[in-house]
């Protein structure tokens, strides 16, 4: 027997209803505009850069600041929560939140099955939040970083290939990012 598609399963969804739903589900889920995405796993190397780069964030943004994985989900808006593969948040949040709605910087390792949404819905989205000062695109096939700063309320775009990826007064050295 075929399976029917989550979009025929699940209606569409508002913000708490999604966050009530996805709370009762074994599997972890976005919602985008309203429709619910199954989220999908990784390769051995988005795993690798992923906590890579979640342990290099860690040393550049320390306490009070807190860094995660992609166990946080960011709310974008009320009918759209995303789960980053890593984020970094300064707010205060209580240890039984599953949710931030302020992180500082936001991180999509890509995966060649998400890389188009990524790169361009996920980042629109990201940059609409009033709190992200940086939002990095890393690149799983070659050694790529793409950085959007947040610089006197612009938004500019760099590439690193090589050498230190600048995040404003802290940089990442990708040799680790990548090691």
């Amino acid at each position: 027997m075929m399976e029917a598609p989550l979009d025929a399963i699940v209606p569409e969804l508002e913000g708490d209803e999604f966050l009530m739903w996805e709370a009762r589900q074994p599997g972890r889920y976005e919602l985008h505009h309203g429709f619910v995405v199954a989220f999908a796993g990784g390769s051995v190397a988005h795993a690798t850069i992923a906590l890579n780069l979640q342990i290099l964030l860690r040393q550049a943004f320390p306490a009070p600041c807190r860094v995660f994985g992609s166990d946080l989900k960011i709310e974008i808006a009320r009918r759209t929560y995303y789960y980053p593969d890593a984020s970094v948040v300064c707010e205060p949040l209580d240890d039984a939140a599953t949710l931030s709605r302020a992180p500082i910087v936001v991180v999509e390792v890509l995966s060649a099955r998400t890389s188009a949404y990524d790169r361009i819905e996920k980042r629109t989205g990201y940059r609409s939040l009033e709190s992200l000062r940086a939002f990095l695109i890393v690149y799983t096939d070659r050694r790529r970083v793409e950085v959007d700063l947040r610089e006197e309320g612009s938004w500019q775009t760099k590439v690193s290939t090589d050498g230190t990826l600048s995040l404003g007064e802290t940089g990442i050295p990708l040799e680790e990012l990548y090691a």
